[in-house]
Order: C-alpha cells, then structure tokens, then sequence
C-alpha cells in the first residue's frame, strides 16, 4: 500500500485546489494500493520562515509545532503530490514557505504535481522542479498541466475530463 501526501498550495476562497482535489480522489478510488492523506496548507498555518538556521543546515532544528507537524506529514508519506496554482507565473507564497520550511524530509521523496493556471501552471511547474531538486527530491517526469479553458473552466469544473483524469492518472502512476 502506497501512502500519498497530498498538498494543497492555495490559501484563496473559492479555489480552485478544492476541485481539483475531488479529480484526484476519483482516481485514488479506482486504486486497491494508494490512500492519500491531505495537507491543506490553509489549515496547517505555517509560520513564514524564520528559524536562524537554513533547514539544510546539520545544526537546523524545528522549534514550531505547526511545521513539525508539516514534517512528520512528509516523512510519514511514501510520497508526495503538490496540487499547485500558478500565481503570477510561479508557485504560490504559502507552497514556496511550505518547501522552505523542511530540508532533510524532502531527501528522495518522490515528488509529482497537478498544476493548473492559465498557462496549464507551466511556469509553477518549473519553479517546483527546480526548488525540490534543490531540496533533493526525485521529482518525477509526470507533472499534469492542466490549462484554463483548455482543460478546466476559470472555476475548476471541467471541460476535458478526458484529458483531465488521463494526466493525473500518469502522475499518481508514477508516485504509486
């Protein structure tokens, strides 16, 4: 059995993250050997980064209990699927504060992600792959891109669900 962190990284009401949660959770049922777990980061309320040490540091230690919760959700997940709006052609401050936070815990997790904006979240995309690379990561090939009125309505219901559940069936395929 695979365990999959799910990360929601937006904080707006009305999103569109709440959406495209329920298109993930329709694929995981169709799954005898994935359950997910959610981490909204609306609701976990990570502190904006301020410990003295870099989280890649030996000597870094967390002191928060919002963001040791955060990293005991990583380390307890097989692996990790970030569901990222793109917010001015880049992650959102609340996913980019939520990556910040941890150093070690990202180490080989397997990664993936469904973006979606304008641009299918192409820009977030390249954000994520470079910060978690960086973090050490095995950020994996599969990323969905799922575009506004291409893919999606501004809204988040769908307007390909084809193409919709064909995307992030291959990213959970590569993470399961």
């Amino acid at each position: 059995m695979s365990t999959i962190l799910v990360v929601l990284g937006s904080a707006r009401p009305g999103r569109v993250a709440d959406k495209v949660l329920n298109y993930i959770k329709a694929d995981v049922e169709t799954r005898d050997d994935v359950t997910i777990t959610v981490a909204d980061l609306k609701e976990i309320n990570l502190p904006f980064f301020d410990n003295e040490q870099p989280p890649i540091s030996p000597d870094y230690t967390i002191t928060n209990p919002q963001v040791a919760a955060w990293s005991e959700m990583v380390k307890s997940a097989d692996s990790v699927l970030f569901i990222t709006p793109e917010y001015n052609h880049t992650l959102s401050a609340i996913q980019k504060n939520a990556l910040d936070s941890l150093g070690p815990d990202w180490n080989e997790k397997p990664a993936t992600a469904v973006a979606y904006g304008w641009s299918g979240g192409s820009l977030a995309v390249e954000t994520l792959r470079e910060v978690l690379g960086h973090l050490k990561a095995d950020v994996k090939h599969d990323i969905a891109q799922l575009g506004f009125m291409k893919d999606l309505n501004p809204d988040g219901s769908l307007l390909d669900e084809a193409n919709v559940a064909l995307q992030i069936k291959a990213a959970i395929d590569e993470i399961a």
